[in-house]
């Protein structure tokens, strides 16, 4: 059999954020992969990644000594080193420019996605169960919340991210994670899957849910979790105040009938959902719901969010409490932890007992 190559870890997820897991692209999920013949020579991966790119042999030719770097540019990934599986101590490097991780036992089925005949990337799901022990619980809790959403972040971007269908789904990664047992990553993710919502449409509506639902004791205000951009119908009521057919809301409780828009020029998904929110409040009040927004500059100040959450929890009917000293700086601490680009961040040092415990209290 031909040696073949596994994609994992940091390089699987530069992958992922860059394109669609579509069958119609050449991407396509494997029920059952096993890792026997995989490969760590970059002598070998160099022409397999070429004849994966399709295109690399049109913009950097097909000569032998072209760089791995520029061959692995055409996959889009373009951080050194290459991460990649292998099956054998034998097998295992940390030089020239490839990584290797060991997997010396199987994988479960839907562990890997095929890009060509011998080229594999693991899955979003096993992306996410390989870099969940390296990542502090709020960056793999939010990298959870972008492969289960419509986006992808993107330093390029004017935006912070670009729009693209969900890898996967929060059922989806659940049922992955029974499978992988008691792996390392597996139990790191375990605990946080009650806080993944499907269909968030922006980092900042995952940064939003975050700071609104993780229990106290890790920087959040425990409310209860939301839905994602639901799409509400406008009622024969409503219909003189607008022209649509129906209000999409980035965070929503049915059983408060409650509307949290994350408004911002910077991180919102869409040009024409700004345009509706000067009038959303008028709408939603129109057809007995409730609406509260929280924008980039109160996200990034303290005393402004706290506010905005004061609201939320009038809008649910919630009590308002005074919070002991070290929950209140827990939050502080989370809150400037999320709105810092991810690239920039400090350490965050809040409780990771969270891998242990029930995360969630009363």
């Amino acid at each position: 059999m031909s040696a073949r190559l596994f994609i994992s870890h940091q390089s699987a997820l530069e992958f992922w954020r860059c394109h669609d897991l579509d069958p119609s692209g050449g991407i396509r999920r494997c029920r059952a992969t096993s890792l026997r013949n995989s490969t760590s020579s970059a002598r070998t991966i160099k022409p397999l990644v070429r004849t994966a790119s399709g295109s690399a042999g049109r913009i950097f030719g097909a000569r032998q000594d072209e760089t791995l770097s520029a061959a692995l540019s055409e996959l889009h990934i373009c951080e050194l080193p290459l991460h990649v599986l292998v099956d054998r101590r034998s097998k295992q490097r940390a030089s020239g420019g490839i990584v290797t991780h060991l997997c010396e036992h199987p994988l479960p089925e839907g562990s890997f996605c095929r890009i060509d005949h011998n080229v594999f990337v693991s899955s979003p799901e096993a992306t996410l169960v390989q870099l969940a022990p390296s990542l502090p619980y709020a960056d793999l809790l939010e990298l959870m919340l972008e492969f289960c959403g419509g986006y992808a972040i993107d330093d390029a971007s004017e935006r912070g991210f670009q729009e693209r269908p969900a890898l996967t789904s929060a059922a989806q990664l659940e049922t992955f994670v029974r499978r992988m047992g008691g792996r390392r990553g597996a139990k790191a993710i375990r605990p946080l899957l009650r806080y993944v919502v499907d269909d968030s449409a922006s980092p900042m509506e995952s940064i939003v849910l975050m700071l609104l639902c993780l229990p106290s004791k890790l920087g959040g205000y425990q409310l209860p979790i939301p839905q994602h951009n639901v799409e509400i119908p406008i009622t024969e009521r409503a219909r003189s105040q607008t022209k649509r057919k129906s209000l999409v809301c980035d965070l929503y409780w049915w059983e408060f009938h409650l509307d949290v828009e994350c408004d911002s020029t910077l991180y919102h998904s869409s040009k024409e959902q700004l345009g509706i929110d000067s009038d959303r409040r008028i709408i939603l009040d129109a057809m007995g719901h409730q609406y509260v927004g929280i924008t980039r500059w109160q996200l990034e100040h303290d005393e402004d969010f706290l506010n905005a959450v004061l609201a939320i929890r009038r809008a649910m009917g919630l009590k308002l409490r005074n919070a002991p000293e070290a929950i209140q700086k827990k939050r502080v601490a989370l809150r400037e932890y999320l709105v810092t680009p991810q690239g920039s961040r400090p350490a965050l040092v809040i409780d990771r007992s969270y891998r242990k415990h029930d995360t969630r209290s009363s």
